[in-house]
């Protein structure tokens, strides 16, 4: 039996704008004026920049002020979003010298539905109301993990092949009950432990390897007789 925890985000840019300061140290978030629809990405940032050597801890507010936190400073917004839902409201935190500082800030969220995410979940899975994940309503074990029936070849960005570069990526897919992908990023890599900012990946590779893995096709996870939705693992290698 395998337990399966879901995890959470990646990476897009838009136009800013200035979230209020927080009472500590006038921090205050950036990040990108327009809602939000949904599974869009949303990149975020703390101004002024932190000292370096701190690490920001991001995180979403949930019900009951449950914190769910970013492995990134990128927001990914909720699958489903029925109308009148609120905002969704990201932090930013750190500590230094004894002293935590950091800021708050809402994100528009507009009315909207990822395509495929109707049919998607299994038996006591639900989508997050907050951000782009599942939860669960059960204890959840899966006998079987998704296999990979379907493989697509990612497309070599030009710039990138005449140059040789080559690379691996970590891509985490949301395989929906169906066997199709719901959601893919790209797992953040650091050259090691100690390392508290991630290593910054050619973007042309990166989205190549996101569009590929999107278009896989799974042979579903099972509990029992039972197909559900589960995040898997799925390296992307470009070689030449």
């Amino acid at each position: 039996m395998v337990l399966l925890t879901t995890i959470a985000l990646l990476i897009n840019r838009a136009v800013v704008r200035e979230a209020a300061a927080s009472d500590s140290g006038g921090y205050h978030i950036v990040f990108p004026r327009r809602a939000v629809g949904a599974g869009e990405r949303v990149e975020l940032s703390l101004e002024p920049p932190v000292p370096a050597g701190l690490r920001v801890n991001w995180a979403v507010v949930g019900l009951g002020n449950h914190m769910t936190g970013l492995i990134l400073p990128v927001y990914r917004a909720p699958y489903v979003i029925p109308p009148g839902t609120p905002p969704a409201m990201v932090t930013a935190n750190f500590s230094a010298q004894g002293v935590r500082a950091g800021a708050s800030a809402e994100i528009e969220l507009r009315p909207s539905r990822l395509p495929g995410a109707e049919g998607c979940l299994g038996p006591g899975e639900v989508f997050s109301t907050v951000l782009g994940d599942i939860e669960l309503t059960r204890n959840f074990y899966v006998d079987t993990l998704p296999a990979l029936i379907r493989r697509v070849e990612p497309v070599y960005p030009r710039s990138d092949f005449v140059r040789g570069v080559e690379d691996t990526f970590l891509i985490n897919a949301l395989v929906c009950r169906s066997g199709s992908v719901l959601d893919a990023y790209a797992v953040p890599r650091h050259r090691d432990r100690f390392d508290l900012e991630p290593i910054r990946d050619d973007p042309k590779l990166v989205e190549a390897a996101i569009t590929a893995v999107r278009q896989y096709r799974f042979r579903p996870a099972k509990s029992g007789a039972q197909a559900e939705a589960v995040w898997v693992a799925v390296p992307v290698i470009f070689r030449d």
